[in-house]
């Protein structure tokens, strides 16, 4: 699967398109476009989606922002599909500040993803 970077950021950034389910529940949200970011430990995923599909939390956290500043944050345990892959049981943080779905290296670990920079695109192409 191969994804083009979005280029309404400057720089363009990579992303990828995802979906999230609980199995349990059979539900399953929209496919959403996400940030790749290799820079972040966890992935963050906006609450509002996880309530979409009945995620409950599942522990608490601390996080630290890239400016030092730190929060106690909502665990969840979801499965996440990406590329025709289904990863299950990841845990994701439930963020309440943004909009924006964040997935980090306790993903990107998972998978064998090509950012290729110069044509602006994105490939999975295993894990």
């Amino acid at each position: 699967m191969t994804q083009p970077y979005n280029i309404d950021y400057d720089p363009p950034i990579p992303i990828l398109q995802v979906r999230f389910s609980t199995p349990e529940w059979s539900l399953y949200t929209d496919t959403l476009l996400a940030i790749v970011d290799t820079g972040a430990d966890g992935t963050l995923v906006p609450v509002k989606y996880l309530r979409a599909i009945d995620a409950t939390v599942e522990g608490q956290s601390g996080l630290r922002s890239q400016w030092g500043e730190r929060r106690t944050v909502n665990l969840y345990l979801v499965d996440l599909e990406v590329a025709e892959l289904t990863l299950q049981s990841v845990w994701v943080i439930g963020d309440d500040l943004s909009d924006e779905v964040i997935i980090g290296r306790n993903v990107l670990n998972r998978l064998h993803l090509v950012l290729n920079g110069p044509i602006l695109r994105s490939e999975i192409v295993g894990f």
